[in-house]
């Protein structure tokens, strides 16, 4: 099943977008008919004055050809000629197109017959002087020649119309409306489209090419794909080896600590086996007796406090490892870095070590799990009593970020020598340390970044000008407590 990009809109997103114009067979219809109309017009126009000028040219002749016979019949009437002048003239205006004639005789005035205008339409001298003038009339109604020329015309443009709307459809328009649909489904996620090949040869190139390209990009989703699912597995496995060597760390806190507590539990054990040999005397008055056995229960309350807090320390967060479990908790900064304090005070090597907590008071809870919390004080603790070498001061400083009220912030610095500048910048990448070899394996750092951003907190490291090391870790404050 294909995966369509964020970002990327869907089919039924591209298909209710503003249409940007009219569609291309909607143009083509346009187009083709303002060119017929535009050549009908032009052709019509051409064709109604060649054929008026056609008939004009016709009708003059004609009017030139009746004013020459008429002449030389009045020529051959000789004396006569004026009587039969009417009679001849009637003649030629039963013909509907003549409209009036005139007979101009020497030395007198001119008779006419019919409507005569100024200008003559034909003229034609007669032999023995004078001549006759014909005047037709002007073209009146239609012209049938001129009409169903138009009508031709008109039936073949509009089949040629016809035709190259249908060859445009076929060639052009319906290859492009499916590759249109095609491109809309490609861009919306579903890659398994193909365009039919066919219309104009620019077309099916184009149909061509778009296939290729879909093809291309199957090939390359389906190795996207596969890329994935190898960077899931790998981000998998090494999810696992993080919270195996988060867990092994916690481990060797544990088996660092177990060695302060059995010599903090062999004091109370010596004096209780003392106080019991001290209760077994049989003289020993009563008030005493209760006086000793309250002792027994003190120490041996303080020696299963002790164990408690080491074997609460190493059960828990063994669930709540994983990211998503420690981002989902809240925990309180003061309660975990009290915890962390209590584990470290029974170590017998740091008898000359001083631990001062200075605490704001109304600070919000952080986001993530307590026991991820205890361990990353924990840690920075323990990296602290290593750098004073067993005497010194470790100070532990829990406020509000100065420029981000929400979020907290968490410094542990100490009086040591300081942080050497040639390993600071890759302080908490593995393996790195500055302890002799076999005193230390470089991890401990490099877990507690890793427990700080699965906390979506950082952490830095510096150098105090006036000595020592001082780290700050930074961790977002639950939201809605701030």
């Amino acid at each position: 099943m294909s995966r369509r990009a964020p970002g990327t809109p869907s089919f039924e997103e591209l298909s209710s977008s503003p249409k940007l114009g009219l569609g291309l067979r909607t143009q083509i219809v346009l187009a083709l008919s303002v060119a017929f109309v535009a050549s009908f017009t032009l052709l019509g126009v051409a064709t109604v004055r060649i054929t008026d000028r056609a008939g004009g040219i016709e009708r003059e002749r004609a009017a030139e050809a009746s004013a020459r016979v008429l002449a030389s019949a009045l020529d051959g009437l000789a004396e006569e000629r004026s009587r039969n002048a009417p009679i001849l003239a009637q003649a030629l205006l039963e013909d509907g197109s003549v409209a009036g004639v005139e007979v101009a005789w020497p030395g007198i005035e001119a008779d006419a017959w019919g409507l005569v205008g100024h200008r003559p339409s034909a003229v034609a001298p007669m032999a023995r002087g004078g001549e006759v003038r014909v005047h037709l009339r002007p073209t009146t109604g239609g012209r049938p020649g001129s009409d169903l020329l138009l009508l031709y015309v008109a039936f073949t443009g509009g089949a040629i119309l016809l035709l190259a709307y249908v060859a445009l459809t076929h060639l052009i328009v319906r290859p492009l409306s499916a590759l249109t649909a095609s491109s809309e489904r490609l861009a919306a996620g579903r890659s398994h489209v193909e365009v039919p090949v066919g219309g104009a040869a620019e077309v099916a190139r184009l149909a061509v090419s778009f296939n290729r390209m879909a093809a291309q990009l199957r090939a390359e989703q389906s190795a996207l794909e596969a890329r994935l699912g190898e960077l899931q597995a790998t981000t998998s496995e090494l999810e696992s080896a993080q919270d195996q060597l988060v867990r092994s760390e916690r481990l060797a806190s544990v088996g660092r600590l177990s060695a302060g507590v059995a010599h903090e539990i062999g004091n109370p054990l010596a004096a209780i086996l003392g106080l019991i040999e001290l209760a077994r005397d049989e003289e020993l008055p009563a008030d005493e007796r209760a006086e000793f056995m309250a002792r027994i229960q003190n120490e041996t309350e303080r020696i299963n406090r002790i164990i408690r807090d080491l074997l609460d320390f190493s059960r828990r967060g063994q669930d709540a490892d994983q990211a998503e479990g420690a981002a989902r908790e809240s925990s309180d900064v003061a309660e975990a870095v009290a915890d962390a304090a209590s584990l470290i005070a029974p170590q017998k090597d740091l008898g000359r070590v001083t631990i001062e907590r200075r605490v704001a008071d109304g600070l919000p809870r952080v986001q993530g799990a307590a026991d991820s919390l205890v361990q990353i004080v924990l840690n920075l603790l323990l990296n602290a009593a290593d750098a004073i070498d067993g005497e010194g001061t470790i100070l532990i400083e829990v406020s509000r970020h100065p420029d981000d009220d929400d979020r907290v912030r968490v410094m542990v610095s100490d009086t040591g020598p300081g942080i050497d500048p040639a390993i600071l910048p890759n302080l908490f990448e593995p393996f790195v340390t500055s302890k002799p070899a076999g005193e230390g394996t470089g991890l401990g750092l490099a877990v507690t970044l890793a427990l700080v951003e699965r906390l979506r907190g950082t952490i830095t490291a510096e150098n105090d000008p006036e000595g020592g090391a001082r780290f700050v870790v930074d961790l977002p404050a639950e939201p809605g407590t701030a």
